[in-house]
C-alpha cells in the first residue's frame, strides 16, 4: 500500500490536470463540479477527486476520500496565477 506524503500548510501546489479528462485546465472554470485534479510540488504528483464551487474569484475545491464513504478530507483554494498557471492551497480551518 502506499500513501500520498502529508500536505504541508501554506504552500502552494501547481494544478497540472483537472475535470479528470487529462487536459491542462484553461480558466478558473474549469474547477466547478464534480473534478479529478492533478496537483503537483517537488517533484510529487498529488491525486484529487472532489467538488468544486465558486468563491470569490477563487475556486473552493472540497477533496473527497476515494473510496466507498465519499467522506471530505480537506478544503483546497484554486487560485488563477496568470499565465495559464493555476494554484491549489490547503485552505486554513476557520
Amino acid at each position: 500500500m502506499t500513501f500520498d506524503p502529508p500536505v504541508i500548510s501554506g504552500h502552494n501546489y501547481t494544478v497540472t490536470a483537472g475535470n479528470g479528462n487529462g487536459n491542462d485546465p484553461m480558466v478558473l472554470a474549469d474547477f466547478v463540479g464534480s473534478a479529478a485534479l492533478t496537483l503537483l510540488r517537488d517533484g510529487q504528483r498529488r491525486r484529487l477527486v472532489g467538488d468544486g464551487a465558486e468563491h470569490s474569484e477563487t475556486i473552493r475545491f472540497h477533496q473527497k476520500d476515494p473510496g466507498a464513504d465519499d467522506k471530505d478530507v480537506r478544503v483546497w483554494t484554486i487560485t488563477d496565477h496568470g499565465d495559464g498557471t493555476f494554484l491549489a492551497a490547503p485552505a486554513a480551518a476557520f
